[in-house]
C-alpha cells in the first residue's frame, strides 16, 4: 500500500499522557496544559520566553514535538502567579500549581490520532497490523522527526561534533550543501561571511542567528555553539545515538526476522502496558537463562533492549555484540568518542531502548488511525510498518 499522512496540522494530533504531577496550590512551578498547533516545541518555548519576559531556562517541559501537528504537552514555567498567554495557534487547557519540576522523559508515553490517506479499504491495513502483532510487534526505529523534521541533519551535526570539533559542527548546523537550497544559506556556505550571514538570514532562524551575532563578536566555535539552548545541544548527540540505534536494528532484522527472540548476549529489561522499559534494571541474557527469559518475553514482562552507544556501554557477547560492532564500524565511531573531554553536558555515558513495541487500544475507522505510545516511540515508525508495501 501507499500512504500519505499530515496533510495539514490537523491530520496530526498528538496528546502527551504525563507521569502523575502532584498538585500543590503553592508550589514553585506553574504548569500548564497546552495545545498547540504548527509549533515545534524549541520554537514555542523561545516564543514563550520572550513573551513572559523570563529566561527559556526557567521554562521546561516533558516532550519534543513535531511542527506540523496538533499538540497537547505539559510547559512547567518557574514564575509566580498565572499570566494570560496571548499567543497564535495556543490554547491553555488546564493550569495548576506543583513543586515538581518537569523534565525531559516525564511521560509514559502519548495518545495519536492520524488520518492516512491511502485510497483503499481499511481492512488490508488492519490485516497487516494483526500479522505484526502475531511475528512479535513493531521494530523501534527512531522516525525521520529525531533527525529533524525541517533540515534532516540533527544527526549529521551530532556526527560532526563528536569526531571534527565545534567548528564543523557550527557550519554544518549553519548550511549543508545536500539539503540547502535557500539562497542565504548558499551565500553563507560559499563566503562564511557571518556578518552578510545576519543580514540574510530570516529573524525567525533565531538559533542560527544567535551562533553567528557571537561568531561576528569573537571566531570562537565553541562559544558559538554555546549559545544553543542546553537541550537543543544534547539533541545533536542523542540523534547520532539514534540513527547508530536504527543501523543496529535494521542488521538485527536481517539477522533474526522476529523482534522478540532473544539469543545468548542480548538484554532485556521490564516494561509496562506502554512497552516502556526500565533503563536501571537491565538483564543480560545467556545460555543458562535464555529460555526462562524467552518465556518472560512471550507474557510480555520484559522487553529485549539494544544500546544507544554511549562511553560505558558494555561490552557484548555473542550475535548481539557482533551487530553493534559492526553498526559502529560503519558509521567509524568508537564508544570513547561520546566521552568529549572537559564538556560533561555534551557527553554520554549511553543507555538502552527497547528493541520492539506494541500499541495500545489501536482502532482504525474513517481514514483515521488511534493508539497509544510508550515514551520515545514514534508513531510515523508504526504507521510505516503497517501502510509501507
Amino acid at each position: 500500500m501507499s500512504y500519505s499522512i499530515k496533510m495539514a496540522p490537523e491530520d496530526f494530533q498528538v496528546e502527551e499522557i504525563p507521569v502523575e504531577i502532584p498538585a500543590k496550590p503553592d508550589g514553585k512551578y506553574l504548569i500548564l496544559q497546552i495545545r498547540l498547533s504548527n509549533w515545534e516545541t524549541n520554537h514555542f518555548v523561545s516564543y514563550l520566553s520572550n513573551a513572559l519576559s523570563i529566561s527559556r531556562k526557567r521554562i521546561t517541559y516533558c516532550g519534543t514535538k513535531d511542527k506540523r501537528a496538533v499538540t497537547t504537552q505539559f510547559f512547567c514555567i518557574n514564575i509566580p502567579g498565572a499570566p494570560e498567554l496571548k499567543i497564535r495557534d495556543c490554547e491553555v487547557l488546564g493550569s495548576f500549581r506543583s513543586d515538581m519540576m518537569l523534565s525531559l522523559g516525564d511521560l509514559r508515553g502519548n495518545r495519536f490520532s492520524i488520518r492516512v490517506e491511502t485510497g483503499k479499504d481499511q481492512s488490508t491495513a488492519m490485516e497487516k497490523y494483526r500479522s505484526i502483532i502475531k511475528n512479535g510487534g513493531f521494530w523501534n526505529y527512531f522516525g525521520v522527526q529525531r533527525f529533524g523534521s525541517v533540515r534532516a541533519n540533527t544527526d549529521i551535526v551530532g556526527k560532526k561534533l563528536l569526531k571534527e570539533g565545534f567548528e564543523a559542527s557550527v557550519r554544518e548546523y549553519l548550511y549543508d550543501p545536500d539539503i540547502d537550497h535557500e539562497q542565504y544559506r548558499i551565500n553563507l556556505g560559499k563566503t562564511w561571511d557571518y556578518a552578510r550571514g545576519l543580514k540574510e538570514y530570516p529573524e525567525h532562524l533565531q538559533f542560527e542567528r544567535a551562533m553567528m551575532n557571537s561568531l561576528v563578536h569573537e571566531e570562537n566555535y565553541s562559544l558559538a555553539f554555546d549559545t544553543l539552548p542546553k537541550n537543543l545541544k544534547m539533541m545533536f548527540i542523542h540523534a547520532y545515538q539514534s540513527r547508530i540505534f536504527n543501523r543496529i536494528i535494521h542488521i538485527r532484522k536481517e539477522v533474526m526476522d522476529h523482534p522478540e527472540i532473544a539469543v545468548p548476549g542480548d538484554h532485556v529489561s521490564p516494561c509496562d502496558a506502554l512497552s516502556n522499559i526500565n533503563e536501571e534494571q537491565i538483564i543480560k541474557v545467556d545460555s543458562f537463562n535464555l529460555d526462562h527469559i524467552n518465556r518472560m518475553i512471550n507474557s510480555g514482562s520484559v522487553s529485549l533492549v539494544a544500546p544507544l552507544v554511549g562511553y560505558l556501554t558494555p561490552e557484548i557477547d555473542g550475535i548481539p555484540g557482533e551487530i553493534v560492532e559492526k553498526a559502529l564500524e560503519e558509521e567509524d565511531v568508537k564508544r570513547k568518542d561520546f566521552d568529549m573531554a572537559g564538556m560533561k553536558e555534551l557527553s554520554s555515558t549511553g543507555t538502552f531502548r527497547a528493541i520492539q513495541f506494541k500499541p495500545v487500544d489501536l482502532s482504525m475507522s474513517e481514514g483515521w488511525i488511534r493508539f497509544s505510545l510508550g515514551r520515545g516511540m514514534y508513531a510515523t515508525t508504526l504507521i510505516e510498518q503497517i501502510f509501507s508495501d
